[in-house]
């Protein structure tokens, strides 16, 4: 029964309105529903519509004079407004849907220009130049229609406004009125962190004006006592700078002051600071320009070395602190140690021989009678012949010697033996071993040294008079004799060490002031050698072997065979020297290898040194050597675990 009156009707609709479309358009309805009136639109303008399921309702009109077809449409926008209803053009298609889903649609947007006078749904883009955007927004709400869209975009100081287009050309008249160039706003800002001196300078230098196409200036006071900002701006400005504001008033954290007080753990305090320093080119202006537009550091920086506490005090700005820390945390490692384990070998052999026979015949030289006197001398490298052992007889020296005596002479007032023969036989042989290891135990390219040895005195000068006056005096300068190693060792890559090294041996061979002064023997190395960790090496040496051969004989006698044995002296001497030098590192990486490598050495000592010797009597009987427990390894490794865990400052 329904579809026969609306077909009825849209069948009246339609002959009332093909009576009057040559002259106009006649809208006369009463309770129509809103698809049919929307099929009588759509049959004078030509335009096609697609309706949304949930367009729904009923029309009433009363138009007793015909209007045109422009004038019919904008009628049928504000039908479909009243009824909650909106047009979204889509192409060649118009799709009518509900009111408050048309501002999500493709609507038509404009940038410029007053808005038409229809109720069709549109954007707007509201250009502001003296109010605040969002100010206005809390202005213009009450205005428009719940199911419209306003927001505020205060980068640019605009307004986006989707509403019917009647309404917004209301806003616009009422924006004409509010946005004036005599707007002026002023502000407080209590400040909580931020100095209001400093951040009134800042503002003011932020929003200087330079140029007719610069930033609207501001006016930025600060009033004290009680910290405040004044702001005096156009209202448009007044937010954009609290929002400033409120990002620069904020605590700062405790670690980010401009002071540090940062405590090493490996390395030595004043080299970091020196070496940080050097970084700065010695200023304490650190902003130095590494590359073009680049620069190290910001800020100035400055670092003062604590030597008491091994502590760095360092002064920068805290966008600097955290690059400084991680360059500090680099330089800041436990560095390599080794230790340089050296074997000195020396073995020297001497050889000597002597044998030879003296003759000697005289008679008393007192007397006024002719007396024949004569015989052989032959003197060894000691000095001694027939003639002092006639002077004598006790003074024959080392070895074998036999002799033959009748009585005694006397020349010139001295009495001698009258020696007629002397024989001197001697052989001797003298073997030395020396052996030394020196150790020594430092950082990775830090130099390190050892003197094992004695400081001697050497004569350098004498006198027994001065200024005619008996005052005799030695001058004396002392020596180091004995063993020294120095060594420097720098770690390089795949467990190799450079070794920089000078090793000297030396000793007192003999020699008295009598004689000119003491006699020393020296052997000495200085060299540069690769080493593996662990692996020995030789560093030099010498063999030497020494011979001579002394005969002292009486001419044509001495060269009989077998019988001139009697008429000569013959001193035969040898002498033979091996020195060796040989070392080898260790790496010590860790705790638990210097750890091994002191008991080794503690473990050989301490059998050396305890080792049962023979001797001693009743009454002083040997007592034990005991090296004591308190500087055992042991004893260290128990302190350890009775202490408490050690915190890091």
């Amino acid at each position: 029964m329904q579809l026969k009156i609306r077909v009825g009707l849209l069948i009246c609709l339609l002959l009332s309105a093909s009576h009057t479309w040559a002259q106009g358009v006649t809208m006369n309805f009463k309770n129509a529903d809103i698809r049919a009136f929307i099929e009588f639109v759509s049959g004078f303008s030509g335009k096609n519509f697609l309706v949304d399921n949930r367009v729904k309702g009923s029309v009433t009109i009363v138009s007793p004079t015909p209007i045109s077809e422009d004038e019919a449409y904008d009628v049928f926008l504000s039908v479909l407004e009243v009824n909650g209803f909106a047009t979204v053009n889509s192409g060649s298609v118009i799709k009518i849907v509900p009111r408050a889903e048309g501002k999500q649609k493709s609507v038509n947007v404009r940038e410029s220009g007053s808005a038409p006078n229809t109720d069709e749904v549109m954007t707007q883009v509201l250009r502001l130049k003296y109010a605040d955007a969002q100010q206005l927004v809390a202005l213009l709400r009450p205005l428009i229609s719940p199911n419209s869209h306003l927001v505020a975009y205060p980068r640019g100081n605009m307004l986006l406004l989707t509403d019917s287009a009647s309404n917004i050309r209301r806003i616009q008249k009422v924006m004409k009125l509010v946005d004036r160039q005599d707007a002026v706003g002023v502000q407080m800002f209590p400040l909580k962190h931020a100095s209001a001196d400093k951040l009134a300078k800042t503002l003011s230098g932020l929003y200087a004006k330079t140029g007719p196409g610069s930033p609207t200036s501001i006016k930025a006071l600060s009033h004290q006592p009680g910290n405040i900002l004044i702001v005096v701006a156009a209202p448009q400005m007044i937010n954009e700078v609290a929002a400033i504001v409120k990002k620069l008033d904020i605590q700062p954290k405790p670690d980010s002051g401009r002071l540090q007080v940062r405590y090493l753990k490996h390395a030595n305090a004043e080299d970091v600071s020196k070496v940080l320093t050097s970084l700065f080119g010695g200023s304490s202006t650190a902003a130095k320009t590494t590359a073009p537009g680049k620069t190290l550091f910001t800020g100035d920086v400055k670092i003062v070395a604590e030597p008491a506490t091994n502590a760095l005090l360092i002064t920068a700005d805290p966008s600097d602190m955290n690059a400084l820390n991680g360059i500090i945390d680099k330089l800041d490692v436990r560095r390599l140690q080794v230790l340089v384990e050296a074997l000195i070998v020396e073995v020297s052999t001497g050889v000597g021989e002597q044998f030879g026979v003296e003759w000697q015949s005289g008679n008393n030289f007192g007397g006024s009678n002719a007396a024949a006197f004569g015989g052989t001398s032959f003197t060894s490298a000691s000095g001694v012949n027939i003639n002092t052992v006639a002077q004598n007889p006790f003074a024959t020296g080392s070895g074998l010697a036999v002799g033959v005596t009748k009585g005694t002479l006397t020349f010139g007032g001295q009495t001698i033996l009258n020696l007629g023969a002397l024989a001197r036989a001697l052989s001797t042989k003298t073997d030395t071993n020396i052996l030394s290891t020196p150790n020594i135990l430092t950082m990775d390219n830090e130099e390190a040294e050892i003197i094992v040895g004695q400081n001697v005195p050497f004569i350098t000068g004498q006198s027994s008079t001065q200024g005619g006056v008996t005052n005799p005096f030695q001058t004396i300068e002392r020596k180091d004799v004995g063993l020294r190693l120095k060594v420097k060792p720098q770690i390089s890559e795949g467990n190799t060490v450079r070794l920089e090294l000078y090793q000297e041996i030396s000793s007192v061979d003999g020699g008295t002031a009598a004689e000119g002064g003491l006699i020393t023997s020296k052997r000495s190395i200085k060299t540069v050698v690769l080493a593996n960790d662990g692996g020995m090496v030789v560093l030099g040496g010498l063999m030497r072997d020494d011979s001579s051969v002394s005969v002292q004989r009486v001419p044509c006698l001495g060269s009989i065979p077998v019988l001139g044995e009697a008429f000569q002296f013959t001193e035969n001497k040898q002498a033979k020297t091996n020195l060796m030098v040989f070392l080898r590192p260790h790496i010590i990486k860790d705790s638990d290898d210097i750890q091994l490598l002191t008991n080794q050495k503690y473990s050989d000592i301490q059998e050396v040194y305890e080792q049962p010797i023979s001797g001693g009597t009743i009454l002083f009987p040997l007592q034990d050597n005991k090296i004591p427990a308190s500087f055992s390894p042991e004893h260290d490794l128990k302190m350890e675990e009775q202490l408490p865990a050690k915190q890091e400052p």
